[in-house]
């Protein structure tokens, strides 16, 4: 892969923005999940198992991000100006992007001497790049691509990107790659490989399959071929994982938080269901985490949307077959959701004019506008405040859950003025009348007796 720089706008980021700049990029891309959108820098057969995809957009997907990390921190070669010939200054990118994934996985002294000096210690640079591929290709499962236990592959995968992206800000913050801050780097992904373990581990038991579950992530374990110290700390924790109260009360930093939940979530809902069990983990989880409802929903609603707009990413996900199924469990939820609300959503529609007459008009077909999802979409983001288990609607790509709101609502309890009035045809035909007798008014028919016999 050639590692051009990015645009030259993303030099000379603030370092206080470098942080979220990435973080977004990761959600966008998928790799915040442990799963990666198509990439045009991958070059595989068509039929091409889903295994061997899912690890080439991974290793791409490392390498976009460290050399992301590079273009924000105005590093000079990955914003176009070393001053170098590009040859020169690609092969020189590329070294350094070796260092720090041979970094990540404990290589630190000679991660450090290959990035300080990336075009002067060619035999080095090819014996890194071997032993990164070697270890990358162990760790996620390359070899044979069953993905047995996913979804913790999947999350291993993304502490992997998040380990990578913190060393490559730090790195290229400072212009050098600092062995102590490698080794805390680490360290911390270590902390996050044990607490997702032991995340997944508790949600599996009360899960229907979760003895199934546990089974696939032991093979996980065991087939990455872990240091003796790391794979007793996560044997211990899939076998004896703790509530996630607290769990919870061991994770600092909402950048951890955030990945937890994320994770439980994905796990929750990639088999195509969301059973009341792992809704109730879900949510004691959220309570510990101090995570709000509508925070919840927001990434549920993320989830949902970046699987449904990346049906490949989703065939590492043990559901090749039937990719609607993720988002399916999101939209089950919901449908719940806007049931249990029924009555109180249908008061404050009635109170609000313009949303009902807008949802009105999309639910008999007609196209709404630019401007008019707009309005819905902040008149939904109104009543998920006073509803708070709609909030889901409120979230970035909320409005893609639209066409089941339209489908729950009952229209004909809209106000009058937004109902259409009946077709004529669908009336009961008069009769004529004879002639000579006066057009009268209608009068009520008289209450049927019962006929008796005799």
């Amino acid at each position: 892969m050639a590692v051009e720089p990015p645009k030259g706008e993303l030099a000379q980021v603030p370092r206080a923005q470098r942080r979220a700049l990435l973080e977004e990029n990761l959600l966008a891309s998928g790799l915040a999940y442990g799963t990666g959108a198509a990439d045009p820098a991958i070059e595989l057969a068509h039929d091409a198992p889903a295994g061997a995809r899912a690890f080439a957009l991974l290793v791409v997907g490392l390498l976009r991000t460290c050399a992301t990390a590079g273009a924000l921190s105005g590093a000079p070669l990955f914003v176009g100006n070393a001053g170098i010939a590009s040859d020169r200054a690609a092969s020189a990118r590329r070294a350094q992007l070796v260092a720090l994934l041979t970094a990540a996985g404990g290589e630190t002294e000679a991660a450090a001497a290959l990035f300080a000096r990336p075009l002067d210690t060619p035999s080095l640079l090819a014996r890194l790049a071997r032993k990164a591929a070697l270890r990358l290709s162990r760790r996620f499962l390359a070899e044979g691509a069953l993905f047995a236990g996913l979804p913790l592959h999947n999350g291993l995968c993304a502490i992997e990107v998040r380990t990578c992206a913190t060393l490559a800000l730090a790195t290229f913050g400072h212009g050098r790659l600092s062995p102590a801050a490698a080794h805390l780097a680490t360290g911390a992904a270590l902390g996050w490989r044990a607490a997702l373990v032991e995340l997944l581990a508790a949600l599996a038991a009360v899960q229907e399959g979760g003895r199934a579950a546990l089974k696939g992530y032991d093979q996980v374990i065991r087939s990455q071929r872990l240091p003796a110290r790391e794979a007793r700390l996560l044997r211990r924790a899939l076998n004896k994982p703790r509530p996630p109260e607290v769990l919870a009360a061991g994770m600092y930093g909402d950048a951890l938080r955030r990945f937890a939940l994320s994770q439980v979530l994905l796990a929750a809902l990639v088999d195509g269901r969301f059973e009341p069990a792992e809704v109730a983990f879900v949510e004691r989880l959220a309570v510990a985490l101090g995570a709000g409802e509508g925070e919840v929903s927001a990434m549920e609603t993320a989830i949902a949307a970046f699987y449904r707009q990346h049906t490949e990413a989703l065939t590492a996900l043990r559901l090749a077959e039937t990719p609607e199924g993720l988002p399916h469990a999101l939209t089950t939820r919901v449908q719940e959701a806007v049931v249990d609300n029924l009555d109180r959503m249908l008061q404050e529609i009635r109170e609000t004019g313009e949303l009902a007459e807008l949802l009105a008009k999309a639910a008999a077909g007609a196209s709404l506008s630019s401007a008019e999802r707009l309005k819905v979409r902040k008149q939904l983001i109104d009543l998920a405040k006073t509803i708070p288990a709609l909030a889901i609607f409120a979230a970035p790509g909320g409005m893609i859950l639209l066409p089941i709101l339209l489908k729950l609502l009952p229209f004909n309890l809209l106000p009058s003025s937004f109902v259409d009035e009946a077709p004529r045809f669908a009336l009961p035909p008069r009769r004529p009348l004879a002639r000579g007798t006066e057009a009268t008014p209608p009068r009520p028919h008289p209450p049927l007796k019962k006929r008796t016999s005799g």
